[in-house]
């Protein structure tokens, strides 16, 4: 080698060429960027993941709010369903507030009549307070007003005969006899789910104080439990 001359790298190239340190430098930082990058996606994919399924949770048409609707229907009803099941004579579905409980059952109790004797039970239950607590549609009740609005009863007639009264008498409550004994079953069904619930199921009463407001806020909930289910169900399902 000749003093003086420059070195040069395989190609030929001087090795202090301005141009060659540039593209080194360049491919240098591409492959920061790469690296960089990459991290990026790798840490990106949980917050990408976790952000595709909560979409599914934010609109009536996605799925997954009606799946979400669905089994809070189905939970609530199977939580409703613990008082009667224990008053067929199973064991409490739930632990909470039981010194025992069905446990492992869990696995063919599906199989059972009277845990699907309890789940009906538990429905027909919750259908009726339902109504009972909603009422009639406004425009069902106005149907049903305008259908007899124009029935209306004269002034007693002390001069007609005692038949004559009574046949105004059964015009002026015609439909309340039926009124009233409806009335009477669904308070007797109201009894009945109460029963079930603070008797058969967990029985607050006699408890320490904590265990007494636990146990009854517990009930509470479980007999409110297929009526908030239904009506989330309602919700997630685009209905009022």
């Amino acid at each position: 080698m000749s003093l003086g001359k420059p070195l040069v790298d395989s190609k030929g190239e001087p090795l202090n060429n301005p141009q060659q340190q540039e593209k080194e430098r360049n491919d240098f930082y591409d492959i920061i960027g790469k690296i960089i990058d990459m991290g990026v996606k790798i840490v990106g994919v949980i917050p990408y993941t976790i952000a595709r399924i909560l979409d599914n949770f934010i609109d009536n048409e996605k799925g997954g709010i009606k799946v979400l609707g669905a089994a809070l229907l189905v939970g609530g009803v199977v939580l409703s369903s613990d008082g009667f099941f224990q008053a067929f004579g199973g064991k409490p579905l739930f632990p909470w507030y039981e010194s025992e409980w069905i446990g492992m059952g869990w696995l063919w109790v599906w199989t059972k009549v009277n845990f699907w004797a309890a789940v009906v039970v538990s429905l027909a239950v919750q259908w009726i307070e339902s109504q009972a607590i909603r009422g009639k549609d406004p425009n069902k009740a106005k149907a049903d007003y305008d259908s007899v609005k124009h029935h209306t009863v004269p002034e007693k007639n002390k001069s007609a005969i005692d038949l004559v009264e009574a046949r105004r008498l059964e015009y002026k409550r015609s439909g309340m006899s039926e009124r009233s004994v409806l009335g009477l079953f669904i308070l007797l069904v109201f009894l009945m789910d109460f029963a079930a619930t603070f008797i058969v199921g967990r029985n607050p009463w006699g408890q320490p104080p904590l265990t007494f407001f636990g146990i009854l806020i517990y009930n509470t909930c479980t007999i409110l439990a297929g009526e908030t289910g239904f009506a989330l169900w309602r919700k997630a399902n685009g209905k009022n």
